[in-house]
């Protein structure tokens, strides 16, 4: 027995006569790099976080919101009425609560002109960059337009046909109306606006609601609207409302964005809504119930690593069926030399196999 000598059935060939497909190296180098791109952007994703968006029951019970407004009227402040109104006829004198200014009326460059802004939800890296709370400007200086200690200069004075309406104003939460108008038109007063006083051309510089944000656009902020054929025209904003949450490590800002739509009435149109409007400045709200959670969320270690196990198996696994099928394929379709699997050396084929 010790002289037999054993033979395998299946001897394995040897090196020198195996050759390596340049197809199937090509293939395996685009598969790395794909799972070190893909390996890459999950990091990216795990480091930067990812963006979680839901509607939520506004989990606080508020009964008052607050109206940030700033905007030129093109009428002296005498003849101003503003008021806010709701659905429990609840009819509130806001101009005991805001500013006024007389001005020159005149309309900020780079304002857009019976236009309105693109609403555009903000991004959140925005929202907190600029999310920084602040109060309205006081009244403008009017010494830049003369010098106090020279009598004569104050005959340089612009013309104030205009009144800066500027502040806060609380109001019930509730669906209701901020109403600008001229005194002794809408509602009785004291003082009766002359008819050739009355011009409701305006400039929205700021309306918002709830905390007030100076750097965060709104869709009326900077647009102005005047009529000159029709000072007497009517200009109707209907706002909607959603409460906002925006939180991002840690930080957190409760603000409000709304949607607007606008139209405008002339005291020549013949409906009924335009029979019962006086000229004006209408600002129409209404708060939705639902609130809008906007929170940067990142996974845990353990959560990033198996879904990143998870994502490059499956990749791998896929890879390699494509693989064998695109290799099934060329072999059946232009003959085995075409495989993209380890090929025989044409040096090492026999006698027989060589053209």
């Amino acid at each position: 027995m010790a002289g037999l000598r054993t033979f395998d059935a299946f001897p394995k060939t040897e090196e020198q006569y195996k050759k390596k497909s340049q197809k199937g190296g090509l293939s395996s180098l685009l598969t790395y790099l794909f799972l070190i791109f893909i390996a890459w952007t999950e990091f990216g994703n795990y480091f930067g976080g990812y963006l979680d968006q839901q509607y939520i029951v506004d989990p606080d019970v508020k009964e008052n919101v607050q109206i940030n407004l700033d905007m030129f009227v093109k009428m002296p402040c005498k003849f101003l009425d503003v008021r806010a109104r709701d659905l429990t006829m609840d009819n509130k004198l806001a101009a005991s609560e805001l500013k006024f200014e007389d001005m020159s009326f005149f309309i900020p460059y780079d304002t857009r002109i019976n236009d309105i802004r693109e609403i555009i939800t903000p991004e959140l890296d925005e929202i907190l960059g600029d999310a920084i709370p602040a109060e309205f400007r006081e009244k403008i200086d009017m010494r830049m337009y003369y010098d106090e200690n020279d009598p004569s200069s104050a005959g340089h004075l612009p013309v104030l046909d205009g009144c800066h309406v500027f502040g806060s104003v609380s109001v019930n939460r509730l669906q209701g109306e901020l109403q600008i108008t001229a005194k002794g038109h809408g509602y009785q007063s004291h003082i009766r606006t002359p008819m050739d006083k009355i011009n409701f051309a305006h400039v929205i510089n700021e309306l918002s609601f709830g905390d007030f944000y100076p750097y965060i656009d709104n869709p009326l902020d900077g647009s102005a609207k005047f009529d000159k054929d029709d000072p007497m025209t009517a200009f109707v904003y209907h706002t909607y409302v959603v409460p906002t949450i925006y939180q991002k490590l840690g930080a957190e800002v409760d603000t409000n964005q709304y949607s607007v739509g606008e139209y405008r009435y002339h005291k020549d149109d013949n409906s009924m809504a335009s029979m019962s409007l006086v000229p004006g400045v209408f600002i129409k709200y209404n708060f939705e119930s639902l609130t809008i959670l906007v929170a940067d969320k990142r996974l845990s270690f353990l959560q990033f690593i198996i879904r990143l196990v998870a994502i490059l198996s499956f990749v791998v696994y896929i890879a390699s069926w494509m693989f064998i099928l695109v290799d099934i394929g060329l072999v059946t379709l232009m003959g085995p030399k075409w495989s993209l699997r380890y090929q025989p050396d044409i040096a090492s084929q026999g006698i027989l196999e060589k053209n």
